[in-house]
């Protein structure tokens, strides 16, 4: 479950607002016009961006956000590790039980490809092919934020600039003129805030689950190659336990899923 997400918007917004509140003129802020006009832009923008089926991907990507788990690696390898003592000791189909016991449906996805006697390339093949399948919407939902962020701060500016015009339209009573600038410059602010406090961090996080999904496949792309091959446990223990302990330990084929993905 992510929750350090919504800790950061309420503690950004807490001490955002707080210092407002703290100075004069705070009901100035307070513009629903302005928070209409950027974030309305935005999803304008992004309707004439990405088609009407993305932008509606956007809510199964929030929710798959916001449930979101880190993958445990070390799990990977115990399974592994014991599976591939099970291969050693009675043969491939011997994990036919196994694999009706795991819960993670990709590695009984190759796991099964290796009982059916598929070949190893055959196999690698087909677990990124579906790597790519199961991980176009992660990818998807980190471009379509980071790209809602890049939006945010020129609606601000666009309703920064309507605010001018509006203002300069009269200029009758000099006496107005701050207190239409600083209505005028209120869409900015709320541009910035969406911007950097909202969508481009989310989108940086969602790129970050990405990586470690694309990680933890192939871990388990590895694990399972590596049965296929008649490794022994030992063997698949240290190849698996390189993703643990060494952040460059497979690399390369790394590059690959996420390329894939």
């Amino acid at each position: 479950m992510e929750k350090s997400t919504p800790i950061g918007i309420v503690a950004g917004l807490g001490m955002i607002y707080g210092a407002i509140f703290m100075g004069a003129g705070w009901q100035t802020f307070f513009d629903v016009a302005s928070i209409v006009l950027v974030l309305g832009g935005t999803v304008a923008a992004l309707l004439v961006g990405f088609s009407l089926e993305e932008v509606k991907n956007a809510i199964p990507v929030l929710k798959g956000f916001f449930t979101y788990s880190s993958p445990d690696l070390s799990q990977y390898v115990d399974q592994f590790t014991k599976l591939s003592r099970t291969a050693r000791r009675d043969g491939l189909l011997a994990l036919d039980r196994a694999i009706a016991e795991l819960e993670d449906e990709f590695m009984s996805f190759g796991l099964q490809m290796a009982v059916d006697g598929i070949e190893e390339d055959a196999i690698a093949d087909l677990m990124r092919q579906k790597t790519k399948e199961d991980l176009s919407l992660r990818q998807f939902g980190a471009k379509f934020f980071m790209t809602a962020g890049s939006y945010c701060p020129a609606f601000g500016m666009l309703g920064t600039l309507i605010g001018l015009i509006q203002m300069l339209q009269n200029l009758s009573d000099p006496s107005q003129i701050g207190a239409g600038m600083a209505v005028a410059l209120i869409t900015t602010f709320y541009g910035a805030l969406f911007a950097n406090l909202i969508f481009l961090p989310m989108g940086d996080k969602m790129n970050a689950q990405f990586a470690e999904m694309v990680r933890a496949r192939e871990v388990i792309q590895t694990g399972v190659l590596s049965i296929v091959q008649g490794d022994g446990p030992s063997m698949v223990e240290k190849r698996l336990r390189l993703y643990l302990g060494d952040a460059s330990g497979g690399d390369s084929a790394g590059d690959d899923l996420a390329q894939a993905a």
